[in-house]
């Protein structure tokens, strides 16, 4: 039984991802309820193809175009290049809830990337999330750098943090306003699967972007970055999740993902203030946020 689960874009398209495998492999009921969507029987008339195929193993064409391959897991091109494949359960894992956590990011971050090669004009950002009075902040910056630092304390002086990791940015409304949602990481499933959801209806407008960095007064800061310094920031949170794998595409479809991820970042970059947050490990964040943004 082939199903699909379809997040929408503001302006008529949509990334898809489709399940042609058995529910106890890949559980995608499950993923269906961490997106707040409801799975859909497939069928070939469908106008947008899928992105992202979940299939077992032995349903893999000989002829694909293999980008990662473990014993569990393989990740494939379909011989034309229109849709990734994604093959699990090659051996059974030896923690099953977090594999299928894995599966499930794993399924988001190549839905997003062949959306982008399909033409959609949305993307996903390793980013942290917060919720503020105007509409969604992005903080962004190198892993270990203390985006769940910044998230946690966010969350302990009463703030709202819909997500630590990833974000998708979905640039299509008519009205020219970007919007942002939160998207589910195999770290935040694996600590807290009952705890987190991660609705794909739900969003806010990007209200900010800041960089991150550590404080050297013993207070948190906001300073300015130049122009060139912002965007290489911003440039590397956006191509994070598509970094290793664009690297073994044709060199069109490279450049294609590479031109596209370096428009939408200008087109962010442009809207506001080239600024880092410098931050500490206490203190009411959401204050300084709130009173300073």
């Amino acid at each position: 039984m082939t199903r699909r689960l379809t997040i929408p874009l503001h302006g008529g398209g949509r990334i898809a991802i489709r399940a042609n495998a058995p529910e106890e492999a890949i559980h995608f009921d499950g993923f269906a309820e961490l997106l707040g969507l409801t799975p859909s029987f497939d069928s070939d008339a469908e106008d947008v193809p899928a992105d992202v195929e979940l299939v077992l193993p032995d349903a893999m064409p000989e002829d694909r175009h293999i980008l990662k391959s473990t014993p569990l897991t393989e990740i494939a091109f379909n011989p034309d290049w229109s849709r990734i494949l994604l093959a699990s359960w090659k051996k059974k894992p030896p923690r099953v809830s977090y594999y299928i956590c894995y599966i499930w990011q794993t399924a988001v971050i190549f839905a997003g990337m062949n959306a982008i090669l399909r033409g959609e004009n949305a993307v996903l950002v390793h980013c942290a999330i917060l919720e503020t009075s105007a509409g969604a902040l992005l903080i962004f910056g190198e892993s270990g750098m203390g985006k769940s630092t910044v998230s946690a304390r966010w969350r302990d002086h009463g703030g709202k943090c819909l997500s630590d990791d990833m974000a998708l940015l979905d640039f299509t409304a008519p009205d020219g306003l970007v919007r942002v949602r939160r998207m589910p990481t195999w770290s935040a499933c694996r600590e807290a699967l009952n705890e987190w959801n991660y609705p794909a209806a739900d969003e806010l407008p990007l209200a900010g972007l800041l960089a991150l960095g550590r404080s050297e007064s013993g207070r948190d800061e906001l300073v300015p970055l130049s122009p060139a310094q912002f965007f290489a920031q911003c440039y590397r949170s956006i191509f994070y999740w598509n970094l290793f794998y664009a690297k073994l595409l044709p060199e069109q479809m490279q450049a294609f993902l590479i031109d596209r991820i370096r428009s939408q970042t200008e087109f962010i970059t442009k809207r506001f203030p080239p600024r880092a947050l410098l931050t500490v490990l206490e203190g009411d964040i959401v204050k300084f946020i709130e009173d300073n943004l």
